[in-house]
Order: C-alpha cells, then structure tokens, then sequence
C-alpha cells in the first residue's frame, strides 16, 4: 500500500472561479501554486501548460491565488461525467486546504493498493474502525456507479428480443408467401419423383440465405448508423467515448439468430407445402 503523504495531488471537482491572472486581490508576494488540468477543462478555458491563471473557492474571487498549469491529462472518461461538464483541477493537498481555508478536511482519499487482492480486507478493516468514513473497493464503486447503466442495458435487450420476434413473424409470412407462388413449381418437381427430403432441404437453404442476406445488409446499415452517431455526439460532448459501437460478441448472436429463425421459418413453410398434394399444387 502506498504511504499517503502530505504532497499527494487529489482529484478536485470545483466550482471554481477562474480569471487572467491580471484580477485583483491577491497578495503579490505569494507563491504559485501549481495546477493541472484534464483535456476537456483546459480546452473549455483556453488553457495550456505553462498558463498562469486566479483561482479562488469565492465566485467574488475574495482571496485569490495566482496558479500556473503545469500539466494537462486525459483522465479516464466515464459516461455519467460527459453530459455534465464538470471543471476538473488537480492542486496539492497543501494548496487545496489553504485556498478552501479548511485545513485538514478531504472529500475523498484515494488508496492504491500494490495488491489488488487486498482490497477487500482493508475496506472491511478501514469500515470497522469507525471513523465518520465509508470505505469501497474500485469494483464497489462501478457497481454502484453502474447501476443506471445496468438497467438501460436490460430496456435495451428487451427492445432487441421483441425486434427480433416480429422480425421473425415476418421472416415466416414472408417465406409462405414466396413459396405459396412457387407451389405449382414445387408439385412439378414432386410429380417427377424428387422426395420430400429434397424439398424441404432447397426450402430450409432458401430460408437460410435470406435470413443471412438480411442480416448482412442491417448490420451494414448499423455500422453506418453508429458511425453517425459517434461523428455527431463525440464533438457535440468533446469526449473519445463512442456512443454506439457493433461489438463482436453482438454480431456473431445477430449472425446466430438470424440463421436460427430462417431455419425456422423454412420449416415451418416447407411442412405447410409438403401437407399439400403434388397435384393439389399444380392445380388439378
């Protein structure tokens, strides 16, 4: 476990008052602080390493400090954090408390642990001392944070298997409709002597191939859909993450499935047909 020490930079997600460093009330005999700032903040401000700026905890910028950036990074980005565009600024833990005027107060500690299977035991022995905190482990906190998440991802499926059977209901009116104006043909070729067997297989196969034709045709329309989605929203939110994406997990069941009904609805078709008699089929 890594020593927590005075100097350790926290994340800081302030709404704070930013001006050139021009502004006012400050006292100019004090020290710079130093600052970093991620991607999507130092862009929103203009700002780039190197940059002095006035920082204060008061949007009257009562007690301002001076500050340089001296880094800009790209955190990692999470879905709940791209709509709200927070302000994101790392100070030193000394700054930090000297610019709020609350010494010896944080929001949240961070602990990185060298081993990760630890983590269990020192949230429950951190919980069990009792100290006015709460203490999670990483996986705690996604499942926590994830929550809204799971529950879209679920209304999600439920709108994917209800698409998929009426897809398949119409897959199977579809198929007895195209072979209902190819019965007389079929009762041709059973009148010659080709077997049931045969049919049913040429059906199935006919079934499967545009069940596949189908599949390959709306996952290329769904590429294209997604990658307007990402071209539109990403600028739109200033953030890397793609809002929609063809995993291919999702492609291969997509695949699957489709298969699975043309099978089915060929099969169902291909039992209507050879009910019927071959001359019944060709009309006499």
């Amino acid at each position: 476990m890594q020593v927590l020490r005075p100097r350790l930079i926290l994340l800081a997600v302030l709404a704070l008052s930013l001006v050139p460093a021009a502004t006012a009330g400050r006292s100019p005999d004090q020290p710079l602080l130093e600052i970093g700032l991620s991607r999507r903040t130092a862009e929103r401000l203009g700002l780039s390493v190197g940059d002095v700026i006035e920082v204060s905890a008061d949007p009257s910028m009562a007690q301002s400090r001076r500050a340089r950036v001296t880094m800009v990074w790209s955190p990692p980005e999470h879905p709940a954090d791209v709509a709200r565009g927070d302000l994101v600024i790392r100070f030193h833990l000394p700054d930090l408390q000297s610019l709020l005027q609350q010494p010896d107060t944080v929001d949240r500690i961070v602990v990185r642990l060298r081993d990760s299977t630890q983590a269990s035991w020192l949230r429950d022995d951190l919980n069990a001392l009792g100290r006015g905190y709460d203490a999670y482990t990483a996986a705690d906190l996604a499942r926590i944070t994830s929550r809204t998440f799971r529950v879209i991802t679920r209304f999600h499926r439920a709108i994917a298997l209800i698409t998929l059977l009426a897809s398949g209901i119409f897959l199977i009116t579809i198929m007895a409709l195209k072979f209902t104006e190819m019965r007389k043909e079929i009762g041709a070729l059973r009148i010659v002597g080709i077997g049931k067997g045969t049919i049913a297989l040429m059906v199935l196969g006919i079934a499967a191939g545009a069940a596949i034709a189908g599949t390959a045709v709306g996952l290329a329309l769904g590429a294209v859909l997604a990658l307007g989605i990402n071209a539109y929203y990403q600028p739109l939110f200033n953030t890397h993450l793609r809002f929609a994406v063809i995993t291919p997990q999702a492609l291969w069941t997509v695949a699957a499935l489709a298969v699975l009904l043309g099978l089915a609805a060929g099969a169902v078709v291909s039992v209507r047909l050879l009910r019927q008699h071959p001359l019944e089929q060709v009309g006499r």
